[in-house]
């Protein structure tokens, strides 16, 4: 292993650190921007530990997930200086205690704008858009007179929805109470500043423009504290992130242009895709042999309704991204990484397209489908967490995998449970009937049966909830969105219950990672040795992405100025994950006049490109 050595970015933080100067690092793909973090904290805590402890101080370091966080936390072997943290638990753990400015940013911010906002959207007619606008906003006109009677706010970490007359912020609500107030109230900017001398952001680009500006109005002045970003604007896919990202007056910019992950091939490609930072290969994958190839394949004319394609068209969709993964020789690798765009794409080939469109259809609330792909949803995570891995240690003939789910998963075999009292011999025998049964009855029941049997073994946790849609009679009545939203949960839990289970199994495999298959903004931090991206804009059937018009615009038509933007940053993301081997199949109108501005645009060599199309080339 290569002894880590400082590159001259990282040298020139260390040095803005010693001088109180902030700064922004710009840091491309597969840079270690984390290692420059983390190296970063480390310095500082050398040259400013003793100071900063004597004087009750610390580092805060703000990322983007949990899982970030807890990466960081182990590098930096849990040092008690410095908080590290998401930003939305940090802003919260800082304004908690003070509900009358919650309140004042609410009534004289967050609320008004909001307000406006809807009333924009309201034209006086009788459209559905419009009536809907008018309505919200007198909602939330009521929910603006009642703050008063509101003693105590709660944050709601579990949904991005704020419930304003019971106190509950939600995730973007908190965004933009808390910017308001560090960026109104000189006071609070003074508290903060002298507990946390040094504020670093990862994923810079993937932050609010709210929160750069109040961390910037902290950091501004004499004395004031310093505040250093980490990340990549090519790499912002999220649309409400800044992009980008810039400190306060007389920060320094700072760019590192090492790439310590892909082969020198890749490089060059994401070179060519963005003009502001030019990497160079360093480290191990200096001299690493890899490989670039994109296969651009005839896309059919859509034929189904709205611009898109018919079932059949969509099985021959899959049948050309198979020729293509043959003409590279690929059939055999299983573990390259596949990208889609769409959860709608991976379910159609993993075999759960009916869980994903009733989880994403008219049944379910946004509440719902975010549920649906944290693996959070009431309906699943039974299946999720008990059912499944009780069924697969049974047909895998373990009998000591089918024991530990049962004794740390289900009340009945737990201590103190229904059969904490029998012998292990007995045990032993209702552990294999139970799994039996249960494995039979997954393959051949609907869910709700197999729900029905685990709530009566006592295998699985169940709530009111969970109970009052198992034990109530099916809705039979048609659904009708503007009698029945308040009840479509009914509808949705009717149909769950007829489904089998490999669908919600397929469903599982996908979200633990047990197959070749990714959305492509889900690999965001992620690398793979080989890495397969589809580009299929009509299957996608998201009109915020055309891939084809960003690549080759003259051949496809020219994107609109967002839809470049986006695309551009997705792709670079997505070509970026490879190792050594790339691999690009991209659906096009015209696959000879894609392939000659991909070449004259300088993006890839005539080898590298191959065509399939219903005509020889």
């Amino acid at each position: 292993m290569m002894p880590h050595v400082p590159t001259q970015a990282d040298k020139e933080v260390l040095e803005c650190l010693r001088q109180r100067q902030s700064f922004s690092m710009v840091a491309g793909a597969g840079s270690g921007k984390t290692t420059s973090l983390v190296d970063a904290l480390k310095g500082l805590l050398t040259i400013e530990g003793p100071r900063m402890l004597r004087d009750g101080q610390k580092a805060v370091c703000i990322t983007y997930t949990n899982r970030a966080a807890e990466v960081i936390c182990y590098r930096l072997r849990q040092n008690p200086l410095c908080v590290v943290s998401t930003l939305h638990s940090f802003l919260w753990g800082e304004v908690r205690h003070f509900p009358k400015s919650i309140r004042e940013a609410l009534r004289l911010s967050v609320l008004p704008k909001r307000i406006a906002r809807h009333k924009e959207d309201d034209n006086g007619g009788t459209s559905k858009k419009a009536m809907e606008a008018r309505a919200k906003a007198a909602e939330l006109e009521q929910a603006l007179a009642s703050l008063d009677s509101v003693q105590d706010f709660r944050y709601g970490d579990d949904t991005p929805f704020s419930n304003y007359p019971h106190g509950e912020i939600g995730h973007d609500d908190l965004i933009s109470v808390t910017s308001y107030m560090i960026q109104t109230r000189q006071p609070l900017r003074r508290v903060l500043g002298q507990k946390y001398p040094y504020i670093f952001v990862d994923e810079a680009q993937d932050t609010s423009a709210d929160i750069v500006a109040a961390f910037n109005a902290m950091c501004t002045g004499e004395g004031a504290p310093v505040v250093g970003y980490f990340g990549d604007p090519m790499q912002q896919i999220y649309d409400k992130g800044l992009g980008n990202f810039a400190g306060p007056p007389n920060s320094k910019v700072i760019t590192k242009e090492e790439n310590f992950r892909s082969a020198p091939e890749i490089i060059s490609l994401l070179n060519a895709f963005r003009k502001d930072v030019t990497q160079v290969a360093a480290g191990c994958n200096s001299h690493k042999e890899g490989s670039v190839h994109i296969t651009l394949v005839q896309a059919e004319k859509p034929q189904g309704q709205r611009g898109r394609y018919t079932e059949v068209q969509l099985q021959r969709t899959q049948l050309r991204l198979a020729e293509a993964i043959e003409l590279w020789g690929w059939t055999k690798k299983r573990n390259a990484k596949q990208l889609f765009l769409v959860w709608r794409m991976i379910a159609r080939r993993l075999g759960f397209l009916p869980l994903h469109d009733l989880f994403t259809g008219q049944f379910a609330s946004t509440r719902a489908t975010n549920a649906y792909e944290e693996g959070e949803h009431f309906l699943i995570k039974p299946f999720l967490e008990t059912i499944i891995p009780l069924v697969k240690a049974h047909r895998n003939h373990d009998a000591g995998a089918v024991m530990r789910v049962l004794t740390t998963r289900t009340a009945a075999f737990r201590s103190g449970g229904a059969h904490s009292k029998k012998s292990i011999r007995q045990v032993k025998g209702i552990a294999n009937e139970v799994a039996e049964t249960l494995t039979h009855l997954f393959a051949s029941a609907n869910l709700g049966d197999v729900l029905r049997y685990c709530r009566e073994k006592e295998l699985i946790p169940t709530s009111e909830r969970l109970n009052n849609h198992l034990d109530r009679t099916p809705r039979e009545e048609q659904y009708d969105e503007d009698t029945h939203v308040e009840d479509k949960a009914d509808w949705l839990a009717d149909a769950f219950f007829t489904l089998r289970g490999t669908e919600v199994e397929n469903y599982c495999n996908f979200l633990d990672e047990n197959t070749s298959y990714s959305t492509q903004h889900g690999v965001k931090g992620e690398e793979y040795d080989d890495v397969i991206v589809v580009f299929d804009d009509t299957e996608a059937a998201w009109n915020n992405y055309s891939f084809a018009k960003m690549l080759t615009p003259q051949a496809a038509g020219e994107p609109r100025d967002s839809q470049r933007a986006r695309s551009q940053k997705l792709a670079y993301v997505c070509f970026s994950r490879a190792v050594v081997n790339l691999r690009v199949v991209l659906f096009t109108s015209d696959p000879s006049a894609a392939k000659r501005e991909l070449v004259a645009q300088g993006l890839l060599a005539e080898s590298q490109i191959s065509v399939l199309s219903d005509e020889e080339e």
